[in-house]
């Protein structure tokens, strides 16, 4: 068997602080177990909207942070013995997923496939999933399938409907192919190792035979279908401890409305989700920078104390989930499933789930949810995509104009040689 990791994180448009992060990055596996063998890392709000838009190398330290942080994990948790390589990455608009693992289990890699599907304002990345799917070699004979999907969607208490629709619209765009010409921006540090006949057929949603499936990210599902009024937050969690979990909270549990929706199979079906034993992971106060560490409000454990934001409910924003194996099928050992400390970057909680999946290849059943997928695919989601694209090209030069320091110096120094010419034209007549 081999250890498998999940991560999904809201970073909240800021770099990630790999000091901070990477020390509790592991928590969720088993007191004695190494370094994973592969880790996906799911990511929302990666960076501001000028930059998500524009992608390539306006991304670059955004992913190199998260990077560091992972292999600054490795290194603690093996004391300096075992390292973790960047595999891959793919990114849509503001959500991305990377893909790190060792490198004796990255030579197992024999071929890789990506997809993404917007489903923001004019179906642009500010809302989106993006996902890639892996074929590894088994000892012995055959591959082990694996598909990881990183997703983000409608925000707000009252947009239930919104966030299903979402779903649909994810399931019927997400289409993987072998050669991702959608623009998107991606990185691979580790050569795929197939010749082109061998890789799998273009056109597979996300949905299909053979596959181990996990869904994670910003899901945005909450406990309340309306915002809460100016008192509603005096009945907040008053205090926050990664492994408490009080009978305030349970009862807020029940209000989820992902678990609602799901068993009323109007959203995520077929996927499954281990139990919730951890503090709700959004919305957080931001903490201010200038206060100093002998402010900051400490419980016994020593893990620094912080307070719901009182125009929000507190909800489980941030899940992860996947699809069972048949029960005739190889193994699957699902270990932790928790949240990590904080982050001062952030107002959601980073959630994690560690698990082991046999090393050996899933078999085709009848009447399994990956052979029968809840929605077909739209047979334009090329178009779709590509159209998609564009806008958020335009948005991203736009908003990369009206909101950062370089932009505003290209639009004065535009205006100030128009001004110039214009006076010169002038002049000389």
């Amino acid at each position: 068997m081999f250890q498998l990791y999940l991560l999904t994180f809201n970073c909240g448009r800021a770099l990630v602080n790999p000091d901070s992060l990477a020390p509790p990055l592991f928590d969720a596996l088993p007191p004695a177990a190494p370094v994973p063998d592969i880790v996906a890392v799911s990511l929302q709000e990666l960076a501001p909207i000028a930059y998500s838009f524009l992608g390539g190398s306006y991304l670059t330290p955004y992913f190199d942070r998260v990077t560091a942080t992972v292999q600054l994990a490795a290194k603690l948790r093996s004391n300096n013995s075992q390292r973790l390589d960047h595999v891959a990455t793919r990114a849509l608009g503001m959500t991305a997923l990377m893909i790190f693992a060792k490198p004796q289990f990255a030579e197992r890699i024999e071929w890789m496939q990506s997809a993404g599907a917007g489903v923001g304002f004019w179906n642009m990345g500010n809302k989106g999933a993006v996902a890639m799917r892996i074929g590894v070699s088994c000892p012995g004979s055959g591959l082990v399938h694996m598909t990881f999907a990183a997703a983000h969607l409608a925000p707000h208490e009252k947009n239930i409907e919104a966030r299903n629709q979402d779903w649909e619209n994810i399931v019927r765009n997400l289409v993987f192919s072998n050669n991702d010409h959608s623009g998107y921006s991606s990185s691979e540090e580790v050569p795929l190792l197939s010749a082109t006949e061998d890789l799998p057929a273009d056109g597979n949603g996300l949905f299909t035979p053979g596959n181990f499936v996990s869904f994670a990210g910003d899901l945005n599902y909450r406990t309340s279908d309306i915002p809460p009024n100016k008192n509603s937050h005096e009945t907040y969690p008053k205090v926050i401890l990664s492994n408490s979990f009080s009978e305030h909270m349970n009862q807020l549990l029940k209000k989820d409305q992902l678990r609602r929706e799901k068993d009323a199979k109007r959203t995520l079906h077929g996927f499954e989700e281990l139990p919730i034993q951890f503090p709700p992971t959004y919305k957080y106060t931001m903490q201010s920078k200038s206060s100093s560490t002998s402010q900051k409000r400490l419980t016994p454990e020593g893990e620094e104390i912080w307070a719901f934001a009182k125009h929000r409910y507190p909800s489980w924003c941030d899940r992860i989930l996947f699809i069972p194996l048949p029960s005739s099928s190889p193994r699957l050992e699902l270990h932790t499933y928790t949240t990590l400390p904080i982050q001062a970057t952030s107002d959601h909680r980073p959630v994690v789930l560690s698990m082991r999946i046999d090393d050996k290849p899933l078999q085709h059943h009848v009447g399994d949810i990956r052979s029968s997928p809840p929605f077909p695919i739209n047979p334009n989601w090329r178009s779709r995509r590509d159209t998609a694209r564009r806008w958020e090209m335009v948005v991203g030069i736009l908003s990369y104009l009206a909101l950062t320091k370089t932009g505003n110096a290209i639009i004065v120094s535009v205006l100030g040689a128009s001004f110039a010419g214009w006076w010169m034209a002038l002049w000389l007549r």
